[in-house]
Parts: structure tokens; sequence; C-alpha cells
């Protein structure tokens, strides 16, 4: 009798052909393949991060906001920044420049697991695009927070956050009703302004 060499798994078969990128919200391990600084139309200052998960798929467009343009912290970016410096063992971030612009070189190529928040939104042409934000970043060996790895907790956070998710919806109604008659799906476009702060609902 042979032996398999590989069982079928539908999930994985039908990423192929589909550009690989994550599309849903959820816990995954990456590595950042680059930590760029950038600044919002409300001159916000930032780090857009860009991620690959352990098994390839792809995210781009993921802002975190930290310094307002008169200089005050945006307290749920700067929270989040900390806890991945925190779990990368970093203990500050420089800057240099390569081909895209100027970088975070502490940050760019460090493993790291992120809680992935999925929000739906709805374009000028009243059509869906969907958004990514950081719920919360956590460690790739326990799955603990920093919060949890430096108290000395049990690794809850990731797994309560999985067990309840679910994605954000801010389409107005119109919007909506001119969704559900059209045939497209979600945008893959990304935002990159900064309404949404990561860490305010917490």
């Amino acid at each position: 009798m042979n032996q398999p060499i590989m069982t079928y798994d539908q999930s994985q078969g039908m990423k192929a052909g589909g550009g690989n990128f994550i599309s849903e919200g959820g816990a995954y391990i990456c590595t950042i393949t680059e930590a760029k600084y950038v600044e919002a139309k409300t001159k916000t200052s930032g780090l857009e991060f860009s991620f690959e998960s352990s098994d390839g798929q792809k995210i781009n467009f993921i802002n975190v906001y930290y310094a307002k343009q008169n200089g005050e912290k945006v307290t749920g970016g700067v929270s989040i920044l900390n806890a991945m410096m925190g779990l990368c063992g970093i203990n500050q971030m420089t800057s240099s420049q390569n081909i895209n612009g100027f970088i975070c070189p502490e940050l760019t190529g460090k493993k790291i697991g992120v809680f992935l928040q999925k929000t739906i939104y709805s374009k000028g042409d009243g059509s869906d695009g969907y958004k990514f934000d950081i719920r919360v970043p956590y460690d790739i060996n326990t799955g603990k927070t920093l919060r949890e790895k430096v108290s000395n907790d049990s690794a809850r956070t990731i797994e309560s956050l999985s067990s309840t998710y679910k994605d954000k919806d801010e389409r107005t109604a119109h919007a909506m009703q001119s969704s559900s008659m059209a045939s497209d799906s979600y945008s893959n476009q990304q935002s990159q302004d900064d309404s949404y702060i990561p860490g305010f609902d917490d």
C-alpha cells in the first residue's frame, strides 16, 4: 500500500492563484518585511508595516500612528509599538533610508505574532473595502502578550480574542444596500488614513 505524501487541504488549495494575501482577521505569526516611517494626511507620524505570515501570506499598509503634528502622543499606537519592541527585544527605534524611504531597521526583519482586526468600510463609490489594524502583538513562542509575559500570566488574550472575533462593520446603510446588489467583493486597497487608531477601543 502506498504511503500518502500529502493530505488534501481545501483551505490551502484555495490560496492558489489568489495572490496569497491575508484577507481575514485573526492571529498570525509573521515576519516584518518592512517597517517604514509614514505621515498621514493629518500630519500624524506613524510606522507602516508589511508582513509575511509563516505560511507565506502577505499583508501591507498596516499603519500604527504614534505622534500627532503638535507632538502629542497617540496613546493606542504608542502602546502597540512599545509592546512590539518589548516582544522583539528592542530598546529603541531609529531611522535609516532605503529605496522605499525611511525605515525602522530594528523592527524590519523581526518575527512577531500579531492579532489583526479587519474593518469593512464604505468606499467613495459606495462599494465595500476593507482594512486591517494590529489589535495586539504577541510572542511567537508562548502566545503571550507583553503584559502576560512580564506578569508571568497564562497566555489567554489571543485565545479569547480568537474565540470571540468578529469583523468590524463601518459601512453606511446606503452603501450596504448598494453593495448587496453589486457583484464585486471586497477591495484589496488598504487605507493609509489615521481615522482609526488601534487600541482606542480596547
